[in-house]
């Protein structure tokens, strides 16, 4: 880590999403803030989206006597201002229980929303006490379906001047269900839907769910990842909406959303194992963008913040940020 890393405690925000979502019941989505040690040099602000049984913590989870396991106070330690937010429906934020399925385009709404205040309250100085106003871009940084959002609300919204877009890609395999490749989309995601409650024994009333951990492991962890770092993961998992879910895993959701994007794009992968079958081919979808990079990250699987070579992915990000912006 960079010596002249700034650990501080996170600082809890909140933001009204209600009037962005539309759906006449008011609500909020909560986020941690994470500053630098000279947050008035910030280069940029990293908007921190996580995936699918994770809130806030994939970007900071603290395990006993095992520190380096926070990709936000990591890139604080480079410099930048770092916000892990939870989508609504996860963690601390709002449940819609008014607004019918709580899919991705409901939560992108929430996410975009957040996004733009966050730019006008970083320029205004309000988004925390101790940020005076800064005229600085946002950086879009997405996990799984955490990924899949970013280039959502980026296609609509453009909000960031650059994303970096992990462990997600446009030509996903479908986890639940392999064959599950055929038809229009609306059937797939119909199917997925069927077969995500089905393994994970939700009833169809059930909006969110806690999926099982054990059937993913193999998926999210390569071998090297310490028994303890996983059960200190799975101690914080977060509940996932299940409509989302079903989404995220349908082949060609993000086709469209991945073709709009014109701002440099991160694309990161585990090198070991990970969702997308093609990594490779993944650049050829971004065809808006001129700046599109692909990293794998050496001996990881899905979940890249608690691979062994998990600085160096960070490292890389942090690095090909400062020549992006």
């Amino acid at each position: 880590m960079p010596e002249n890393i700034h650990l501080t405690t996170p600082i809890a925000l909140a933001f009204d999403v209600t009037d962005a979502v539309g759906s006449g019941e008011p609500l909020t989505q909560v986020g941690r803030l994470f500053l630098p040690e000279h947050p008035e040099s910030a280069p940029a602000v990293l908007v921190c989206l996580a995936g699918g049984t994770y809130d806030w913590h994939y970007w900071h989870l603290e395990i006993p006597d095992r520190p380096g396991y926070s990709f936000a106070e990591h890139l604080a330690g480079h410099g930048f201002v770092v916000l892990a937010l939870d989508h609504l429906g996860v963690g601390e934020s709002s449940d819609p229980t008014s607004s019918g399925p709580v899919g991705l385009a409901l939560l992108a709404r929430g996410d975009a929303a957040v996004a733009n205040q966050v730019k006008s309250r970083i320029a205004a100085g309000t988004l925390s006490e101790h940020l005076p106003p800064l005229d600085i871009p946002l950086v879009g940084v997405g996990h799984s379906m955490g990924a899949c959002l970013t280039t959502v609300v980026q296609a609509q919204a453009r909000p960031y001047a650059a994303v970096a877009l992990l462990g997600y890609g446009v030509d996903i395999a479908n986890v639940y269900d392999e064959s599950n490749t055929a038809g229009e989309l609306e059937d797939r995601i119909a199917e997925s839907e069927r077969t995500f409650r089905e393994i994970n024994g939700v009833g169809p009333e059930a909006n969110s769910c806690i999926v099982p951990r054990a059937h993913l492991r193999s998926i999210f962890h390569a071998p090297d990842v310490p028994d303890e770092v996983i059960a200190a993961d799975d101690a914080v998992e977060a509940a996932v909406p299940v409509r989302a879910a079903s989404e995220v895993t349908t082949p060609g959701y993000v086709a469209e959303f991945a073709e709009a994007i014109e701002v440099p794009v991160f694309l990161g992968l585990g090198g070991v194992l990970d969702v997308s079958p093609r990594p490779h081919a993944e650049p050829g979808n971004y065809r808006s963008s001129s700046d599109v990079t692909l990293h794998l990250v050496e001996g990881s699987a899905h979940c890249h913040n608690f691979a062994g070579n998990r600085a160096i992915l960070w490292d890389r990000m942090a690095a090909w940020i400062a020549t992006v912006i």
